[in-house]
């Protein structure tokens, strides 16, 4: 007993000592403890102070000389003049303060603080449009970030990385990004970071055009600005969004409160951005409120005060909503010229949902002139751009983006609940928590190697169970509920095994299934009918296929296929391909589906894309999936009930 009570002292002792070092890292600890910390630490926090106020307190507080060598006064000082530079709205200064910032941290050789600049000049390439830069500096500071357990800098780095995604119309890795943050950031449900990314995730929604979610979700973002408070940037963003959300639902005259709130809010900031994109919104309110020569006045002055920023975005933005306004009184050539602008834009900044709608006015502004056929080929250039983005859209929407969000926000109102009762409370168990901790857990390890030794058999069943219950959960994550086939979780799951086995280089070809007319299905017999067809078309395909072969349902009326073959076996031709996927299009067209009193005749449609190696499917399965979409598309254009194979 003597020996065993010795060893969990140690083993105390060590589990403490680790426990230490995983222990959250902020440098507003540090700087607290520093000469005049308390006035510092307030000072980077009153983000609504008066630039050059702000500007003048910082002088007095840090000098140039203690910035150059300490990485705590450098994370103060040049926090500070960011915030400073951005609030008298000079981007370039603010841009050249985090670089300042950068060059000191490298030159301390400090990783936490290294990553702090990286993740600020990201968010400057996200709002310049330099995205590749953008993502090779957010993942250098996340990784730092991680490593430095400094866990507010990774959720913020999280937020810009979904940013960086968002602007390229990446949707699926831009909500995975945002509701990582919103993990990291629910710990403290009063941080302002909290109302921030739950307004990104409305913007989602947004773009996924579901605007009875989007409001809701920026009204909780709203919601948590009036309890804990915000910056005027954060409330003249979610304002504009809550004027551009109820737009879109065609309550324009409800909007105008939120806009006026906005300007009101963005002034006070000084922020050129939000500045900018509050005027994009009174130019869209006074287009469709009829307006016209107020939003093309509001358009000038918007793309005027842009180009001489450097902000693209708004230079295209502020121009294509103009040229609608211009096209309604007549104007068209103005409103062509302003439209070349926002295509040169866009392309530059290869934003494609602006350019398809800058092609569908361009029809408008020819059709206005009477070129139907200029107006043509403008709607039919529309459509591709349109069509690009389908595909994308498509699967950022079967995803179940309700059930994550309104999971994670229930968790974040019941932990502000609880926060507000026993904040204070919390604090000082935390520390007496600390200090019992080491006496605490002696005696746990104590009780629990006695029941290890007395209960060891009881122990290897509870093992068993929990096995058991581990299998249960990890049916539920990857195996889908209606059908029993694997869900698209697991095909990640399944990628990232054959990564881990290198030696198993084989060809993979990927198609999607599309059951023909399904929403008919649907409409005449109920949705009942129709979950059984899709039962019983998954245990058809399931059937005809190989057992290495993995059929996973996709989402709705969709499936995907992989097949695979060794180097040496893998078909020759594109007819012998052809045949490996006919033979699961003709069980399908040759069996009955028999549901009750109903016989029903089921055909599907068939997208294959070009073989490829194991690795090369593994890193590039999003483009593998898009060729395999594009081919589906043109077998559904073509009749249906019948496979295409991808060309390239």
């Amino acid at each position: 007993m003597q020996k065993i009570i010795v060893f969990c002292i140690f083993f105390g002792s060590f589990i403490c000592s680790f426990s230490a070092g995983s222990v959250e890292f902020s440098p507003f600890n540090t700087i607290e403890k520093l000469e005049k910390g308390q006035q510092i630490v307030t000072l980077i926090k009153q983000t609504d102070l008066d630039g050059e106020l702000k500007r003048q307190k910082l002088q007095l507080l840090i000098s140039p000389e203690q910035a150059n060598q300490s990485a705590y006064y450098a994370f103060a000082y040049y926090r500070a003049l960011h915030d400073i530079e951005l609030s008298i709205a000079d981007p370039v200064a603010a841009e050249l303060a985090v670089s300042e910032m950068l060059s000191v941290a490298e030159n301390l050789k400090v990783d936490w603080l290294i990553a702090e600049a990286k993740m600020w000049l990201a968010t400057f390439a996200a709002k310049q449009s330099r995205f590749d830069d953008g993502l090779a500096l957010i993942n250098e500071a996340i990784s730092l970030s991680k490593q430095a357990n400094f866990h507010h800098l990774t959720g913020r780095a999280y937020n810009t990385k979904a940013a960086l995604y968002f602007f390229q119309d990446q949707y699926y890795s831009a909500l995975e990004y945002y509701l990582s943050a919103l993990d990291i950031f629910m710990a403290k449900p009063e941080d302002s970071y909290v109302s921030k990314v739950l307004s990104n995730i409305s913007i989602i929604y947004v773009d996924l055009e579901d605007w009875g979610k989007a409001l809701e979700a920026n009204n909780k973002a709203l919601e948590h600005v009036e309890k804990f408070g915000g910056s005027y940037g954060q409330k003249a963003a979610f304002n504009n969004n809550a004027a551009f959300i109820l737009g879109k639902l065609q309550r324009w005259r409800e909007s105008k409160p939120y806009l006026i709130a906005s300007r009101k809010s963005a002034d006070f900031t000084g922020d050129l951005r939000v500045k900018l994109n509050v005027q994009s919104s009174w130019i869209q309110y006074y287009f469709s409120t009829g307006e016209y020569q107020l939003a093309i006045e509001e358009g000038q002055k918007c793309v005027a005060t842009a180009l001489a920023r450097q902000y693209p975005l708004f230079v295209g933005d502020c121009n294509r909503i103009s040229a609608k306004a211009m096209i309604k009184i007549g104007k068209i050539n103005e409103a062509l010229q302003s439209l070349a602008d926002s295509e040169s834009v866009y392309k530059q900044i290869e934003k494609r949902s602006g350019l398809a709608d800058t092609f569908n006015t361009y029809a408008l502004a020819y059709e206005a002139k009477g070129d139907y056929k200029a107006a043509l080929n403008y709607q039919r250039r529309a459509y591709e751009e349109d069509k690009i983005l389908l595909f994308d859209r498509r699967a950022k929407m079967t995803l179940d983006l309700s059930q994550s969000y309104q999971e994670k926000y229930r968790k974040q109102e019941l932990a502000v609940l609880k926060a507000e009762n026993d904040l204070q409370d919390s604090r000082l168990a935390e520390q007496q928590l600390r200090e019992k901790f080491l006496l605490f857990f002696i005696f746990v390890a104590v009780v629990s190697i006695f029941l290890l030794i007395k209960k060891r058999f009881g122990l290897e069943n509870d093992n068993k169970s929990l096995q058991s219950s581990n299998l249960e959960l990890y049916k539920q994550s990857h195996i889908d509920v209606l059908t029993g086939l694997y869900n698209r979780r697991y095909f990640s799951d399944f990628l990232e095994l054959q990564r881990q086995q290198p030696q198993n280089q084989n060809m993979m070809s990927l198609a999607i299934i599309d059951i023909d007319h399904f929403k008919s299905v649907n409409d005449c017999y109920g949705h009942d009918i129709g979950d059984e067809v899709l039962i019983q078309v998954a245990n058809v395909i399931n059937k005809s296929i190989r057992k290495h072969d993995l059929i996973i349902r996709w989402g709705g009326e969709e499936f995907v296929l992989l097949m695979s073959w060794p180097n040496h076996s893998f078909p020759q031709t594109a007819i012998a391909l052809f045949e490996h996927f006919e033979r699961v299009r003709q069980a399908i067209e040759n069996t009955d589906i028999v549901v009750g009193e109903h016989k029903l005749k089921i055909t599907i449609s068939m997208g294959v894309a070009k073989p490829v190696e194991t690795l090369a499917m593994i890193e590039l399965w999003h483009q593998v999936l898009d060729g395999a979409d594009k081919a589906l598309y043109q077998a559904k254009a073509a009749g249906r009930n019948r496979i295409v194979l991808a060309n390239g």
